[in-house]
């Protein structure tokens, strides 16, 4: 998060968040095969992230920012 350009683009990953721990299994998944580790992908206007869905949460794995 501290390397997204701005403000605007931290509050738009931490809404991709929100959403994606809302309903985490809405969003492809992108393990590889053979991978015990469910890796998920959301993606927004100018972000995306990979995830792991939890209990109730998520794990963000990775952040990427296009704006």
């Amino acid at each position: 998060m501290a390397q997204l350009p701005d403000d605007r683009a931290r509050r738009e990953v931490m809404a991709l968040v929100e959403v994606a721990r809302m309903d985490p299994r809405a969003w492809p998944d992108v393990r590889d095969p053979g991978s015990v580790e469910e890796i998920r992908e959301a993606f927004g206007q100018r972000c995306w992230i990979q995830f792991m869905p939890h209990a109730g949460a998520i794990e963000v794995r990775d952040i990427g920012w296009a704006g």
